[in-house]
């Protein structure tokens, strides 16, 4: 009988659901589950409401039970604690991984691309990470060391308890599979790469769609295309801002004749620690990129709107007035831009069906806009661009040598990739919920736990900062339609 674990970091109702579902499945097929807890390790917030919170309420945390609920199921449990020595290093070549990995979760928790060290909350949440990223590997080392583990789970694999988890399994040779919430309720990704992993992932794509005809997978592909368009039950979070229409100047420019373009920015920040394979580029960044690309669709004789993406509302101010300085330097550059900010309420979908071609940096809507046929040029790799009828422009002098001239695009490629993101999760067997509450209608307490944790983000103040920094991205009129809705 072999034994399984799997490595619990986080007390998220959905994550706990996910994790109860591998015990049970593991069980099911006459292996030994271990369950190790590292959340005793861990610098920031394990759950995704505020313990104090919640207690000083009366409500159960999710996951306090934790222990009798894995161990009922017939799951060994174990629960690390830091010790002195977790503070020391461990070998150059750990350190230097786990220290992109601390960097990639400061941007993140801080929602900027140039998280200040010199902060005091910043510098004190990064010796955190690094602390526990050191203390979860030599805490699964040991385990590993003791125990004859054939199998482990993993969530993800960015943050430095992931990363290091999975640093050590390597080093053990224990084989891995990593895990993430699904495309869809009761759903849960689990393969042996990361998600972020863009080669493999693509390179999965044929395995994962054998044996379905074209048809069946452009109607996965469409129901899913579907869910993402303005709607009560939509699964883009941001389609709650979005109206039906589009902005007169762009109706205007589509009326007179000449083709449109449409620019989506791209959330950068999210990129720039994943390894890399993600940095194939030579531009700057998004806006030198766009400011070329504009230069040559406007010689062309193209009409032109850049799309700002809603979610830079999100971002820490600095990181915001950064960002929006750079796009009025693109539109100062640029005359006859039409600029949507992102707190429009301009619908993207309806944006995609006024355009002739699409430009982005790496974004999702690149994906979408192929899958509806239209061209799409990305600046930065992709994780669809080795699969979907895209174009990558990942330099000035590709861009002078391959030109942007359009072409008849097979959005099949597009769809084989959408399907592959649906078909490579699994279902999971929901069993008793992990709140004490109905989660699609959580009481006022809880919903004010959440705020304070909003992000992840150590520090309740934080957590609050990071909320109204989004309202205070936004113009009042977005904000009084968001809160209507």
């Amino acid at each position: 009988m072999s034994t399984s674990v799997i490595l619990v970091s986080t007390y998220d109702p959905g994550y706990l659901s996910i994790f109860e579902h591998l015990v049970r499945r593991e069980l099911d097929q006459g292996n030994q589950a271990l369950v190790l807890d590292t959340t005793a390790l861990q610098g920031t917030p394990a759950g995704s409401f505020h313990a104090g919170l919640l207690r000083a309420t009366r409500l159960p945390v999710p996951g306090h039970d934790i222990a009798q609920r894995v161990t009922a199921l017939g799951a060994e449990y174990l629960r690390p604690t830091l010790s002195a020595s977790d503070d020391d290093p461990l070998e150059p070549e750990l350190e230097e991984l786990l220290e992109i990995a601390v960097q990639s979760a400061l941007i993140t928790f801080y929602r900027t691309d140039r998280p200040r060290r010199n902060r005091r909350p910043v510098r004190t949440t990064s010796a955190a990470l690094t602390r526990e990223g050191r203390a979860v590997y030599r805490a699964v080392r040991a385990l590993c060391t003791t125990r004859d583990i054939a199998l482990a789970y993993i969530p993800n694999g960015r943050f430095p308890h992931q990363k290091l988890a999975g640093l050590a399994l390597r080093d053990a040779g224990v084989a891995t599979r990593h895990i993430e919430k699904g495309e869809g309720a009761n759903r849960a990704y689990v393969q042996d790469y990361a998600p972020q992993d863009r080669l493999k992932s693509q390179g999965a794509v044929d395995t994962v769609l054998e044996g379905l005809s074209d048809a069946e997978v452009d109607a996965i592909a469409d129901a899913w295309l579907a869910k993402r368009a303005p709607a009560a039950d939509s699964r883009n979070e941001f389609s709650t801002l979005w109206s039906t229409g589009i902005p007169d100047a762009v109706a205007a420019a589509r009326k007179s004749g000449s083709p449109v373009v449409g620019f989506f920015t791209s959330s950068q920040d999210e990129f720039l620690f994943l390894g890399p394979e993600w940095q194939l580029h030579d531009w700057q960044d998004q806006f030198s990129a766009f400011d070329a690309l504009l230069s040559r669709f406007e010689a062309e004789g193209y009409s032109t709107f850049l799309r700002v993406h809603p979610n830079l509302a999100t971002k820490a101010h600095e990181c915001f007035v950064r960002e929006r300085a750079g796009i009025r330097r693109l539109a100062a550059r640029h005359p006859g831009l039409i600029v949507i900010w992102h707190d429009d309420p301009a619908n993207s979908y309806s944006l995609l069906e006024a355009s002739d071609a699409v430009v982005v940096w790496d974004s999702t809507v690149g994906l979408e806009a192929s899958a509806r046929g239209l061209p799409v040029w990305t600046t930065a790799t992709s994780r669809y661009g080795l699969v979907a009828d895209t174009r990558e422009l990942l330099s000035a002098e590709q861009l002078e040598a391959e030109g942007v001239t359009p072409w008849t695009v097979d959005p099949h490629r597009a769809k084989r990739f959408i399907a592959y993101l649906v078909l490579r999760d699994q279902d999971v067997t929901p069993g008793e919920r992990w709140t004490a509450w109905d989660p699609d209608h959580p009481p006022r307490r809880a919903r004010l736990a959440a705020i304070a944790v909003s992000g992840g983000i150590p520090g309740a103040m934080e957590a609050v900062r990071s909320l109204a920094d989004v309202y205070r991205h936004r113009r009042l009129s977005a904000n009084l339609r968001l809160l209507r809705r």
